[in-house]
Order: C-alpha cells, then structure tokens, then sequence
C-alpha cells in the first residue's frame, strides 16, 4: 500500500474502528462538489479559475475551500506553486468546516513536517499537505465553506524564474476524490471517497521597484552631481507614479535636489528613468547627507536612497 494509502486507512481508523481498509472506493455522489482555491476573504469557490495580483512586500493568503459537496468528515489536500516566486509558509484551519472537536493527522509544508511527516513522491519544495479528520461529526451536503489557508511569502527568485505561479492541487496520487490528482474528501459512514472536481488559481506580483545609481558620492561644495532613479516593473504592473525626495540630517543650508521627470508612467515589462540633480552653494553646510527617492501611486510606494559627502575643497 502506498504511504498515501497509508495515511487514508489511518484518517478512516481514527474515524471509524468498524471500516477497514485496505481499498478506498470512489463513492458514486448525488452530486459532484468542488474543490478550489480561492480568495482568503471568500468561503465559496469561484465559478471560473481566479488570477489573483499583488506586492511584493504582502504576504499571499489564499482560501482552500469547498462547494456543495457529498457529506465527509475527512479530507487529505496537497497543494503547489513555484517555490521560486510563490513560497509556502504556514497553514491556517481557522473558519474550518472541520472544527474542533478534530485530529490532525499530518501537516507538511515545503517539505518539512510539522505534524506527523512528510510523503515522499507528493511533498516537495512548493507543496503544503494537511490531512484533518472530524471527531464525533459529519459536514453534511451540501457542505459548502473553508477546508484551511495557506500563507505564502515571496520567493527568492521572482523575476528570474518569472513573476507568475500557479496554485494548483499536486499530482501523483490515486484512488482519490480525483483521480491523479492529491485532494481526498473522505466518508467514513461509507468508507469511501468523495468524488470532487478541482479549480486553482494564478497568482502573478504586481509590483514596481526603485533604485538609485551611483548611490554613493563625494563632492566639493558648489557643484551639482547627477543621478539616475530607474523604475522597473514587476509582473503586470501598470500605473503612474510621482517621485519626491528627502534629505536629511537638517542643517542651515541643505542642499537641494529637483527630479525631471517628477512623474513617470510605467507598462507591464518596462522600465523608465528620471534624474536627480543635487545643487550644493559655496554656502551649503559639510557634511554627511542622505537623499532618499521616493516613488508612489497612491497605493505602493517604493524607495531607494543615496549617501552624499559634501566637502570644504
């Protein structure tokens, strides 16, 4: 029997000590429910696969829900994305159709077990598995709501790898509620699987950064270097954004910095530059100044900053 066999006969153990398996038919259901990822505000699953956006800087969350499924009381779901760009982190029942009283039974995620193990040939880098089993209580059809959340953080190769990852139900697996497919809705009244259709999501970062070159200068008071701000998209962004600066320590006589442009309108897979000009006066005060650039569309903001050494030469 295969581990993930394995871990069925124990769900349905826990469940029930009249059900022994070694087999796990398919139930034939009433109807047939869905599986699907969804919003993390939502408990219902959308009629089409959503395409979900987001920053860089905002960890994703994402609902693993239910819809009008067969009565269960088990379920064993293993979910995947590229670690590369979408990067498992923690999972959430809380809002669970299975509530307390419950076992989990194995809790996997990126490969590392946090309860009981991991499966080899179903978890991997990407995948989150939580296998739940009620204690004392059936979800009765239509059973509609949350299975669990998973958290994601953004991963170390966004933007080498792509910037788009699917979340989609790993593969490898048998005699499940879909067949080939590792998403197990269990009944242990009937000691069988409950027959499922499954939908993922796309979740692509929207996102632009900012950055300054050179960062770092030397200059005598009296002169106006230059400086390039680069602004480059990230996923499908597109907005227009206004740049602004700041500069401190605050002194008498600061020096001073105008942008051109101060707006810049940015497209999905592009990049656009503005310069920094700093005038220094044979007034300004020496010394240590950070400029810092900054550039917003009302909802992201981005910053990048430079170090000036102002001398008396």
């Amino acid at each position: 029997m295969s581990r993930y066999l394995a871990l069925l006969s124990i769900m349905f153990a826990v469940l029930s000590t009249s059900i022994a398996l070694p087999a796990l038919p398919v139930g034939r259901a009433q109807t047939v429910g869905k599986v699907c990822v969804a919003d993390i505000s939502s408990t219902s699953c959308p009629s089409t696969p959503p395409s979900f956006t987001g920053p860089l800087d905002k960890p994703p969350q994402f609902a693993v829900n239910i819809q009008n499924s067969d009565r269960f009381n088990a379920f064993d779901i293993s979910v995947k994305t590229n670690a590369g760009i979408l990067n498992p982190v923690s999972l959430d029942l809380a809002g669970s159709l299975i509530h307390d009283p419950r076992t989990i039974i194995s809790e996997c995620v990126n490969n590392q077990p946090v309860i009981g193990s991991c499966r080899s040939g179903i978890d991997d880098y990407g995948v989150v598995s939580l296998a739940v089993t009620a204690l004392g209580y059936d979800v009765e059809a239509p059973a509609s709501g949350r299975l669990f959340s998973i958290t994601y953080s953004t991963g170390d190769f966004v933007g080498v790898l792509g910037d788009s990852s699917t979340i989609e139900s790993q593969t490898g697996c048998t005699n499940t509620s879909n067949d080939g497919f590792c998403v197990t809705i269990a009944d242990s009244k009937t000691g069988t699987t409950v027959q499922e259709t499954l939908q993922g999501a796309t979740f692509t970062f929207r996102d632009f950064s900012l950055g300054v070159s050179p960062d770092f200068q030397i200059i005598k008071k009296g002169s106006s270097p230059t400086f390039t701000v680069t602004l480059t998209t990230v996923g499908d962004y597109s907005a227009t954004v206004r740049l602004f600066t700041s500069i401190s320590p605050f002194t008498t006589h600061l020096p001073t910095s105008s942008l051109v442009p101060m707006t810049v309108t940015l497209s999905p897979g592009s990049s656009s530059t503005s310069i920094l000009t700093v005038t220094t006066t044979r007034s300004t005060t020496v010394g240590r100044y950070v400029i810092t650039i900054s550039g917003t569309d009302g909802v992201l903001t981005r910053s990048a900053s430079l170090t000036l050494f102002v001398e008396n030469r």
